[in-house]
């Protein structure tokens, strides 16, 4: 559980990075509005993968002890 917390928090601080300091003063500016769709596609797919590791950890500890 302690690997899960600490994924889980890594997930929000990337987030807090990345819209409060990435989106706002370096993507918007440099991109635009494409920018902005491409920052919040690479959130929701990097969240998705560090949860999916999550998914996949208990899956495999669920195999090992059977």
């Amino acid at each position: 559980m302690k690997k899960a917390g600490l994924r889980i928090a890594g997930i929000g601080i990337f987030h807090m990075i990345l819209y409060g300091y990435m989106v706002p003063f370096v993507i918007y500016p440099r991109f635009g509005s494409n920018g902005l769709t491409f920052a919040l596609m690479v959130a929701v797919i990097v969240s998705m993968a560090v949860l999916g590791t999550l998914w996949f950890g208990k899956s495999k500890k669920r195999t090992k002890g059977e």
